[in-house]
C-alpha cells in the first residue's frame, strides 16, 4: 500500500476510518488477538515505526537527550520532538500510558516473550523483524 496523504482524504472519512481502527483495538481481548491483529494488518516497517516511538518515549522518560536517542535509534529530531510533545501535551491524559511504560521499562516483562512468537507460525514476520 502506498503512503496516504492525510489531508487529501475528507475529514469525516478520516475520522470514521481511525475511529474504526480504535474500536477494533479496544475490543481485542487477549494478547494473542492483539499480536495477530498487528501482525496481520501492519507491515514490519509500520510495526517498527510504532515500536520506535515507544522506545523514544521510554528514553525521554529516562532523561536521555535528543542526540543520544537519535544516534541509538537512528530517528530524526522531528520524530523525537513529536513524541516529547505527546508526552508533555496532556500529562493528565497520558499519565496512565506513561506509568505503564515506566513499569514495563523497570520490569523484566519489558522484554518481548519470544515463546509467544514461537507458538504461532504466522508470527514469524515479527520474530524475523526483531531477530
Amino acid at each position: 500500500m502506498s503512503k496516504v496523504r492525510v489531508y487529501s482524504i475528507d475529514k469525516n472519512e478520516r475520522y470514521q476510518a481511525v475511529g474504526d481502527l480504535f474500536e477494533i483495538i479496544v475490543n481485542l481481548r487477549t494478547k494473542k488477538e492483539v499480536i495477530d491483529f498487528l501482525i496481520g494488518l501492519f507491515t514490519p516497517s509500520e510495526m517498527l515505526m510504532i515500536a520506535r516511538r515507544i522506545q523514544i518515549a521510554g528514553m525521554l522518560l529516562e532523561d536521555d537527550n535528543y542526540e543520544i536517542i537519535r544516534k541509538k535509534l537512528k530517528v530524526s529530531n522531528q520524530t523525537i520532538s513529536k513524541v516529547e510533545y505527546w508526552l508533555k501535551s496532556d500529562e493528565q491524559k497520558n499519565k496512565i500510558i506513561v506509568t505503564k511504560l515506566n513499569q514495563i521499562k523497570k520490569s523484566s516483562k519489558g522484554k518481548l516473550n519470544r515463546s509467544v512468537l514461537d507458538k504461532f507460525a504466522h508470527h514469524r514476520a515479527l520474530k524475523e523483524l526483531i531477530s
